[in-house]
C-alpha cells in the first residue's frame, strides 16, 4: 500500500510502499476514506513527541470503510470513524468516561502506524460506526478536531447557552470548526484573526464578531469579555487570550504552535478568578456528540481536498499558514 513514512525524526516525509503486517485479534483493517492532516503531525516529525517511533506512517484523524476484521463488532463493510489513540478500557480514566487520559493510551500516528496511507489497522475499543449519510471529510474530523472542541467546550468548559466565546486562531483547521461548535452549544462567537482575507474566510460559518489585527483583546473587552476562550495558537497569542477573559472566565488550551513556554501574571488569576484548562483530544462521548450535531445540520466541514502523494506540499501549507480550514488527504 502507498503511505506517508517518516524514516527519522527531523527527515522528510516521503510516500512508499509498505507491506501490511499480519491482522491482530481485536482489530480491523480499514480502507483509508479520508485522513485530515493535523500541526501534530508536524510536531511529530520535528521530534516533539518522544513516544514516536520511526519508521512510522504519520496520521491520527481518519474515516474509512472495514475491508477486513479479526472483531466481533465490526465486519467487512461497517464504515466506521475513530478515535486517534486505543485506550486500556479498565483504569480509573477509562471507567468514568476519560479514556483520552487513560496512561496505557496509544496514538496512531506516534505508537502505531498512522493513517495518511491507503489501509490502516485499528483496535475495535477506537472505533465508532458510521449511521447514514455523512461527507468523509467530516467523518474524518468528527474526533481529533470536533469532538476535541467539544470535550474542550462541553466537558472542560462547562459552556452554557449565552456564553461568548472567543476563539483564536479562527481560520485554521481547529478555529473554524471550533466557532462552529461554539455556536452549536447556543454560545456569543468572537472570531480572531490577523487578517482581512482570512476574515473573509470566517466569514462564512457566520460568527457573532470578528476582530481582525493585534489589538484584538482589547476590542473583546469592549464586547463585555469572554466567558471562555478556546486558545487554539498558544505562545503567540496566549497573553491576549488571558486579558480578554471576563472576570471569572476560562481559557481552555488546545494549540501549541512553537512549543514555546509562556508567562503567567498570577495576579490575572487570582484577582479575577480565571481558570486555565488544557484540552487533550476528545472521548467517545464527545465523538458521539460530533456526530449528532452533524445530524442536526450544525456542523460542516471547511478546508482543502489534496492527493496523498502531495503530503510535502500540503504539510508545507500548514507551517506557513496558508491553508484554510483543514486539509484533507485522498488516499488513490
Amino acid at each position: 500500500m502507498k503511505a506517508v513514512v517518516l524514516r527519522e525524526i527531523g527527515s522528510e516525509p516521503m510516500i512508499e510502499d509498505v507491506e501490511p503486517g499480519e491482522l491482530r485479534e481485536g482489530w480491523v483493517r480499514l480502507k483509508v476514506v479520508r485522513s485530515a492532516l493535523c500541526y501534530r503531525d508536524l510536531l511529530t516529525i520535528k521530534g516533539f513527541f518522544p513516544q514516536a517511533k520511526t519508521p512510522l506512517v504519520l496520521g491520527h484523524e481518519f474515516t474509512g470503510e472495514v475491508v477486513d476484521s479479526k472483531s466481533t463488532r465490526f465486519r467487512r463493510g461497517d464504515r466506521v470513524v475513530a478515535l486517534p489513540y486505543t485506550y486500556c478500557g479498565r483504569c480509573e480514566y477509562c471507567l468514568t468516561g476519560r479514556e483520552n487520559l487513560c496512561r496505557s493510551r496509544e496514538w496512531y500516528g506516534e505508537h502505531l502506524y498512522g493513517s495518511h496511507a491507503e489501509y490502516i489497522d485499528v483496535r475495535e475499543e477506537s472505533l465508532v460506526p458510521i449511521e447514514g449519510d455523512i461527507d468523509p471529510n467530516y467523518a474524518s474530523i468528527a474526533s481529533c478536531v470536533v469532538g476535541m472542541v467539544i470535550n474542550g467546550l462541553w466537558q472542560v468548559g462547562g459552556v452554557e447557552e449565552g456564553d461568548k466565546v472567543l476563539v483564536t486562531g479562527a481560520s485554521g483547521g481547529v478555529g473554524i470548526h471550533a466557532l462552529q461548535v461554539a455556536k452549536a452549544f447556543g454560545a456569543e462567537t468572537i472570531a480572531v484573526t490577523r487578517s482581512e482575507e482570512k476574515a473573509r474566510f470566517i466569514e462564512t460559518v457566520k460568527p457573532d464578531h470578528i476582530l481582525v489585527g493585534d489589538d484584538w483583546h482589547k476590542e473583546a473587552k469592549k464586547l463585555g469579555g469572554a466567558d471562555i476562550v478556546i486558545e487554539t495558537v498558544g505562545e503567540p497569542t496566549f497573553q491576549k487570550s488571558l486579558r480578554s477573559l471576563k472576570w471569572g472566565g476560562r481559557m481552555v488550551v488546545i494549540g501549541n504552535v512553537n512549543v514555546k513556554p509562556v508567562e503567567l501574571q498570577l495576579g490575572l488569576i487570582i484577582l479575577r478568578q480565571n481558570m486555565i484548562a488544557g484540552d487533550l483530544s476528545s472521548t467517545k462521548k464527545s465523538l458521539y456528540k460530533a456526530l449528532q450535531l452533524y445530524r442536526k445540520g450544525l456542523i460542516r466541514a471547511v478546508g482543502t481536498e489534496m492527493p496523498l502523494d502531495r503530503i510535502g506540499e500540503a504539510l508545507e501549507k500548514m507551517e506557513k499558514g496558508l491553508s484554510r480550514g483543514r486539509i484533507f488527504l485522498v488516499p488513490p
